[in-house]
């Protein structure tokens, strides 16, 4: 977007505003025979008023002016082919896209979305589970949901670990002790489950990909936030027998207290290698992401840096934690760029998704149920040897499944789509199971497809903007070659422009010195009767402001009428040092070491505004003769018409 704040920055308004007054078909002008609607110039004016800054361009007259220098220079970057160049075009599409993406997403859900995660960001929930597993393509579901409501029941009145010893056995039924959890720790549904139960209370039974679920929640508290700790850990088993765990652990701990380096002990004894050689450091974590509750409470527990927890036993071993950060959890606005993106790659994206499909179906008149697809499950055979799908001779693949708008898509586009995205199948899904679920992938890319290729139709707001990109990325590229770069690589043409226009490149009148500034009169008086002593600003600086801020020196070399100097200040010949001069309820006075009188400058030194003024020449010669080349026809009467709307 760099390239477009460069040129003409041509913005959109709401385009209902312009038809009301003014028909979309009014042609404003032509160049060379090409239309220019007066909707694009009154659209273009009325944004870019406030940003121009010259305001004789704000009368219509000359923005036309330079609204026409435009549209000459966008003319001659497509008569000399900078629209086909290959770099132009993949740039363009590659925006295209990333705007693109704008327009099919549904902003109220996402923020809806992203405030929900926040609030479980800040807040944990504990919960138990029991899962009955059920693969995501089986239909019969009665006998598991029947277990699971068995489940239930027996969660709600008996005691849990009695329960996991008897039921969970890691294959069909598992029963978890899941501690606390935050935001995007599972998977949404369950998440939402969880959130949503009271504390106390069991959920019904509900399903996700892995099966169906019920949920206990035990507790829900404020987060704890993130913390970093290092730790030395002394494992339960031994290959040295002399080693007793508690014991070296209690021996290390003591050397803690005494004073040794905590990095150094982790080094030399840990036994988690993995984290020894970087001093026992572990990655930062939260609540519920460490595999144990006592590790992660004693972690928490530890509130100042460095210091050292009471050796403590896991199922791992025996350790000694030391607190190296505590990071609580941010505020929402500093936060919000990161939910953002987990948001859209979490499967919370899919609710996004759908209701944009949703919002789409709608226009474009279809539903999600299509009466082919039983002739579809009942006519497609799939060939187990080179995996690939086709339909039996009763369908005629050239039929249409569906439309969009004038847009047909047949049995043979979705049966193309079911081979090319055969991967993806699982081979134990059903022949019924693996056509819905393919239709509705189908089904989706078709319409998102379709809505993409016709947005710059549809959306005049989307046409508007990309067209702003497409016409500013044609003139930089243009532009650079022609007038830009041409100009700085230019080396006699900028000679001669320089011998020519030497008057405009002058060093003003200047001085070498320093200024002293404050809003205390009698603190510039004492700096002034200073200085006449033959005191250093660094000598001055110690004496008056030793307590507080009462002057502020500034030296160098500065023009006359020019910041830091004040605007009367002017050079005596008689002294160095100026009378106090007060202006805007501030008082200075300057100590001149030396007169600079306004003197040439060199090509060199003028480079910078030479290069500008040169190119501003190129450029004025250069729309001469596009003038010349391409001709300009104004309608005087539509002219008119947009002069009235504007004078309103």
């Amino acid at each position: 977007m760099k390239k477009i704040l460069v040129f003409f920055n041509i913005l959109c308004i709401p385009f209902s505003f312009l038809s009301a007054q003014i028909s979309d078909s009014e042609v404003l002008l032509t160049i060379s025979d090409e239309p220019v609607l007066a909707s694009e110039f009154l659209r273009v004016y009325n944004k870019n008023l406030n940003l121009v800054q010259d305001d004789s361009q704000k009368n219509v007259d000359s923005y036309l002016k330079l609204f026409i220098n435009y549209k000459l220079k966008l003319a001659e970057a497509r008569s000399l082919g900078y629209d086909k160049d290959p770099v132009y075009i993949k740039e363009l599409r590659s925006y295209k896209n990333q705007l693109t993406q704008n327009y099919l997403t549904d902003k109220n859900v996402t923020e809806e979305l992203v405030l929900e995660a926040y609030d479980r960001t800040i807040n944990e929930v504990k919960a138990q589970h029991i899962l009955v597993r059920i693969e995501e393509f089986e239909s019969d579901t009665l006998q598991a949901y029947s277990k699971i409501q068995a489940f239930r029941s027996r969660l709600i009145n008996e005691d849990f670990d009695s329960i996991k010893k008897e039921i969970h056995d890691g294959k069909s039924v598992f029963v978890e002790d899941l501690g606390f959890f935050t935001a995007f720790k599972m998977v949404y549904n369950f998440e939402t489950t969880a959130f949503t139960t009271n504390v106390g209370g069991v959920s019904d039974p509900f399903r996700t990909k892995f099966g169906f679920h019920v949920v206990k929640v035990l507790e829900k508290r404020k987060s704890k936030g993130q913390v970093s700790v290092a730790h030395i850990m002394i494992a339960n088993t031994q290959k040295d027998t002399t080693i007793v765990a508690k014991d070296r652990i209690q021996e290390l701990h003591r050397l803690l207290l005494q004073g040794e380096n905590f990095g150094s002990l982790a080094k030399q004894f840990s036994d988690d290698k993995s984290s020894s050689k970087r001093n026992g450091e572990l990655k930062p974590f939260k609540s519920g992401q460490i595999n144990s509750v006592v590790f992660e409470n004693t972690a928490f527990s530890l509130t100042e840096k460095g210091a050292i927890s009471e050796p403590i036993q896991t199922q791992f071993g025996w350790h000694i934690l030391q607190l190296i950060d505590r990071q609580a959890v941010g505020e929402f606005e500093a936060l919000k760029g990161d939910l953002e993106n987990k948001v859209r790659k979490d499967s919370r994206s899919q609710l996004v998704k759908a209701k944009m499909l949703d919002k789409l179906l709608t226009q474009y008149e279809l539903t999600g149920l299509n009466p082919n697809l039983a002739i579809i499950q009942a006519n497609v055979i799939r060939n187990t040897t080179d995996d690939t799908w086709s339909f039996s001779a009763i369908i005629n693949e050239s039929n249409p499944i569906f439309s969009i708008q004038n847009t047909t898509y047949s049995f043979g586009d979705f049966l193309s789509f079911l081979n090319k995205n055969k991967k993806s199948i699982n081979k134990n899904w059903t022949t019924e199971f693996i056509v819905n679920k393919q239709y509705k992938l189908f089904l989706e890319q078709s319409v998102f497809q379709y809505k993409k290729d016709n947005l710059e139709t549809e959306n005049q707001e989307f046409a508007n903007i990309l067209n702003e990109y497409r016409e500013g990325l044609l003139l930089f590229e243009l532009m650079q070659d022609k007038i830009w770069e041409g100009a700085k690589n230019d080396t006699i043409g900028l000679n001669v422009f320089y011998n020519s226009n030497k008057e405009n490149y002058l060093w003003p009148d200047r001085i070498i010195g320093s200024v002293a500034r404050s809003s205390n009169a009698k603190t510039i008086k004492k700096v002034r009767k200073l200085w006449s002593k033959g005191k250093s600003n660094q000598e001055i600086d110690d004496l008056l402001n030793n307590r507080q801020q009462n002057v502020i020196f500034s030296s160098g070399e500065f023009e006359l009428g020019q910041s830091p100097l004040p605007d009367s200040f002017t050079v005596s010949t008689k002294s160095p040092l100026s009378k106090v001069i007060e202006e805007n309820n501030n008082f200075y006075v300057v100590n001149s070491k030396e007169l600079k009188p306004k003197s040439q400058k060199t090509m060199e030194e003028a480079k910078g505004q030479l290069i500008s003024d040169y190119q501003l020449q190129l450029e004025t010669q250069w729309v001469l003769e596009l003038k010349s080349k391409f001709e300009i026809k104004v309608n005087e009467n539509v002219l008119q018409k947009v002069n009235n709307i504007i004078s309103k």
